[in-house]
C-alpha cells in the first residue's frame, strides 16, 4: 500500500476513533489490549456499514418498484378509468339481470313445492284405501291359513280315529276267533271220545261227555254272538268314522279353495298397492328432482353473483388507486426525489464501507503479530497451569 492510501487510512481511523494520538508501545500490555479492541471495534462499524447499505439498497428498490407502478396507472389513467367504468356498469347490469332471474326462480320453487305437497297429500289419500284393503285382505288370508291348518288337522284326527277302531275291531275279532277255533276242536275231540268204542264207558261216563258237549257248544255260542256283535258295532263305528273323514275332506277342500280364492285376491290387492305406490314414487321424485334442479341453478347464479361482485370491487378498487395517483402528482415526485436522495446515500455509503473494510484490512495485518504472539502466550500459559495441576495430583513434587 503506498503512503498516501496509509496517510488516508489513518486520517480516516482517527475520524472514527480507531487510533489514539497518544504513543503507546506494542510491546505493553496495553497495547496488545488495543490492538484487539481496535480490531473487533473496525469490523463492527463495518459489518454496521454493510447492513445499512443493504437496507438502502432494498428500500430503494421496493421505491422504483411503486414508482414505476404509479407512473404506469398515470400514463394509462384514461384507459384505465374507461375499462374499470365499463366492468363495473357490466358487472352492475348482470347484477341486475341475476336479481330478476333469482325472483323468477323463488317464484318457481314456491310453486313446484306448492304443488309437489299437493301431489303428496292426494297420493297419501289415493293410496290409503289399497293400502287398507291389502291390509284387511292380508288379515283374511291369516284367518283363512289358519282355518285351513284347522282342517287338516281335525282331517287327520278322523283318519286316525277310523285306523284305532279298525284295529280294536282286528284285536277282538282276532281272539274270539281263537277261542271259537278252540271251541270248536274241544267239541269236536268230545264227540270223537263219545263214539270211539270204548268198553269201559259208563252210563255215567257217556252221560258227562254230552253235558261237556253241551257246555262247549254254549261257549261256543256266546262266543260266535259276541263275535257278531263286535263286528256289527265296529262296522257301525268304522262307518261313522269313514263319513266323518269323508265331512272333514269336504270341509278341507272348501278351506283350500276359500284360501286359494282369499291368496288371489290379497295378492291382487297387494301388486295394485305396490304399482301405485311406485307410480307415485317416481311423480314425487320427479317433481322433487325439478326443485332440485331450481336449488341447483340458483345456488350457480349465487356463485356467479359473487364473482361479479368480486370484480366490481376489483374494478373500483383499481380505479381509486388511480385516482388517487393521478390526483396527488406530488406524491410522485416526492418518491422519484426519496430515490434520489438514497441513491446518493448509496454512494456515500459505498465510499465508506470502502474505507472501513480497507482500515480493518490494514489494521488486522499490521496487529497480527501482537495478536498471535498473544495467544500463543496465552495457550502456554493454560498449559501450564495444567500441567502444574496434574503434576500436584499425580505427586511428582513429592
Amino acid at each position: 500500500m503506498s503512503s498516501n492510501t496509509d496517510e488516508h487510512i489513518n486520517d480516516f481511523a482517527q475520524e472514527q476513533g480507531f487510533l489514539d494520538t497518544t504513543e503507546e508501545k506494542t510491546s505493553t500490555i496495553g497495547g496488545i489490549y488495543k490492538a484487539f479492541k481496535d480490531v473487533h471495534e473496525a469490523s463492527r462499524q463495518t459489518s454496521q456499514a454493510e447492513r445499512e447499505l443493504k437496507n438502502l439498497e432494498a428500500q430503494i428498490k421496493l421505491d422504483s418498484e411503486t414508482l414505476e407502478h404509479r407512473r404506469e396507472i398515470e400514463a394509462h389513467y384514461s384507459d384505465i378509468i374507461a375499462e374499470q367504468t365499463a366492468i363495473v356498469e357490466e358487472g352492475v347490469s348482470s347484477q341486475g339481470k341475476i336479481l330478476d332471474i333469482t325472483e323468477q326462480n323463488t317464484a318457481k320453487k314456491t310453486e313446484l313445492t306448492r304443488y309437489y305437497n299437493q301431489v303428496v297429500e292426494q297420493n297419501k289419500n289415493s293410496i290409503e284405501p289399497l293400502r287398507t284393503a291389502s291390509d284387511e285382505a292380508q288379515q283374511a288370508l291369516d284367518d283363512a291359513a289358519r282355518q285351513l291348518a284347522i282342517c287338516k288337522r281335525t282331517e287327520q284326527a278322523s283318519r286316525q280315529q277310523l285306523d284305532t277302531l279298525i284295529s280294536q275291531r282286528n284285536k277282538q275279532t282276532k281272539s274270539l276267533n281263537a277261542s271259537i277255533l278252540a271251541s270248536k276242536e274241544a267239541i269236536q275231540k268230545l264227540r270223537d271220545e263219545s263214539t270211539r268204542p270204548n268198553p269201559d264207558f259208563t252210563s255215567r261216563d257217556k252221560l258227562d261227555l254230552r253235558e261237556k258237549i253241551t257246555i262247549e257248544q254254549n261257549r261256543l255260542g256266546e262266543y260266535e254272538q259276541n263275535l257278531h256283535r263286535i263286528e256289527r258295532d265296529a262296522q257301525k263305528n268304522i262307518e261313522a268314522a269313514q263319513q266323518a273323514i269323508e265331512t272333514e275332506q269336504r270341509r278341507l277342500e272348501g278351506a283350500k279353495l276359500r284360501h286359494d280364492e282369499i291368496r288371489k285376491d290379497a295378492e291382487y290387492r297387494l301388486k295394485r298397492l305396490e304399482e301405485l305406490s311406485e307410480k307415485h314414487r317416481l311423480e314425487e321424485e320427479e317433481l322433487q328432482s325439478r326443485i332440485n334442479d331450481v336449488d341447483a341453478y340458483q345456488s350457480t347464479l349465487e356463485d356467479h353473483g359473487k364473482e361479479i361482485e368480486q370484480a366490481i370491487e376489483s374494478a373500483r378498487e383499481l380505479m381509486r388507486e388511480a385516482e388517487d395517483i393521478h390526483n396527488n402528482p406530488e406524491v410522485t415526485q416526492q418518491l422519484a426525489l426519496s430515490i434520489m436522495r438514497n441513491e446518493t446515500k448509496i454512494e456515500e455509503l459505498e465510499i465508506k464501507h470502502a474505507e472501513l473494510q480497507a482500515y480493518e484490512d490494514e489494521l488486522r495485518s499490521s496487529t497480527r503479530s501482537q495478536r498471535i504472539s498473544t495467544i500463543a502466550g496465552v495457550t502456554v500459559v493454560v498449559l501450564l497451569i495444567v500441567f502444574v495441576i496434574l503434576a500436584y495430583y499425580m505427586g511428582w513434587f513429592s
